[in-house]
């Protein structure tokens, strides 16, 4: 996809069937963050949904945050979360394991085992308040 096509259809307009594939990358649009990778595939009507691609990057050493609820899945290799509350356990998540994090729950992210030399992919769902 083009960074030129729109996310949704217009008014008025029925939106025609989508399909990506994130394993080559694939999305409306993509940003490069000092974390990872980051592809657009829908955002509208009040939920956002991107792919992640973890690679090599240094580890976020900011706690990341949401004042509402996120839906991680992760698709390709591991994913290890650790929170900053000392009553929850960090986690390490495979392909196909879901993450539902409360709204609130502070916690980062990043591939596991760190000397994987293959990306991690996940795909993170969340409400954007519109």
């Amino acid at each position: 996809m083009d960074g030129g096509e729109s996310l949704v259809a217009h008014k008025g307009q029925a939106a025609a069937p989508r399909v990506f594939n994130v394993l080559n990358g694939e999305a409306v649009q993509t940003r490069s963050t000092a974390f990872g990778v980051v592809g657009t595939l829908f955002s509208d009507e009040g939920i956002e949904l991107v792919w992640v691609s973890k690679g090599d990057e240094d580890v976020d050493p900011d706690w990341f945050c949401s004042d509402e609820v996120d839906l991680i899945v992760v698709v390709r290799g591991g994913l290890k979360f650790e929170f900053e509350s000392p009553d929850l356990s960090e986690r390490v998540l495979g392909a196909g394991d879901v993450l539902v994090l409360p709204s609130s729950t502070r916690c980062r992210a990043y591939r596991w085992p760190r000397v994987c030399k293959e990306a991690t992919i996940f795909l993170a769902a969340y409400p954007t308040g519109r």
